[in-house]
């Protein structure tokens, strides 16, 4: 499917509005809620600094992990209203949304089978993440709940598993399950020689659905920026992915 990155530049406030990087959907920028900010005004330091360089929307995406990042609905509305009004209040042009990145567990499993409400993308996408050595026994399970509820699993960072970086057949067999593919946009860019070539090999092979800039900090949005500039990135825009379908 043919996307279509030209649109017409504009300006508001002094901020860009055009970017092949329009939409972050997986982006851990609401403060106080897990390893993201801890303060209102660290995050909108970071959204001035999105929304500065072509960002227009941004799904906040804290975690939700068991006993670890408790975080509810309700709690996540909160925050996101609360930075909502901020940036209306300092006049700074960013769409908020708040889905989830939720950790794949039994606490997950539990939800789906039991049809309890879930903060997803868009009303389809629903961005999980695993364990990084070995793949969870329950994954196929999750993937038949998911389609069940006419969700589709979004894998978070599958450049970051050890076990998809040793067997690239698997993310074949996922991705044939119906499994979409989140890369984070740093992955290119990284130290780390395993997740560096498997975001590569992504790429090149056409799996990656969706890119994020899994930001927590202004550290992490530098080095997204240097990956808007790379070579990885330029090629995928002219392949393709879906993020600017959530626009």
């Amino acid at each position: 499917m043919p996307f279509s990155f030209l649109k017409r530049n504009r300006t508001v406030a002094g901020f860009t509005r055009s970017s092949p990087f329009a939409v972050d959907m997986h982006a851990h920028i609401l403060p106080a809620l897990d390893n993201g900010p801890e303060s209102v005004e660290e995050s909108i330091l970071l959204l001035q600094e999105m929304a500065a360089n072509g960002v227009r929307k941004i799904i906040a995406t804290p975690h939700i992990m068991g006993d670890y990042y408790r975080n509810t609905i309700e709690a996540i509305q909160f925050s996101l209203q609360r930075i909502r009004s901020e940036l209306k209040r300092r006049c700074i042009p960013l769409e908020l949304e708040a889905a989830a990145e939720y950790y794949l567990d039994v606490s997950l499993i539990s939800m789906l089978e039991n049809n309890q409400p879930l903060l997803t993308i868009a009303e389809t996408y629903l961005l999980i993440e695993t364990n990084i050595v070995g793949m969870p026994s329950f994954l196929p399970e999750a993937i038949k709940l998911a389609r069940q509820r006419n969700l589709v699993l979004v894998l978070a960072h599958p450049e970051r598993y050890h076990y998809l970086q040793q067997n690239f057949n698997l993310v074949v067999d996922l991705h044939k399950q119906g499994v979409l593919f989140q890369v984070n946009l740093g992955s290119w860019t990284s130290n780390h020689q395993g997740t560096r070539a498997l975001a590569e090999r992504l790429a090149s092979e056409g799996f990656v659905s969706f890119v994020g800039s899994n930001v927590h900090n202004l550290r992490d949005w530098n080095q997204v920026n240097e990956a808007l500039r790379g070579k990885t990135f330029a090629k995928l825009i002219e392949k393709g992915f879906l993020n600017q379908h959530l626009l």
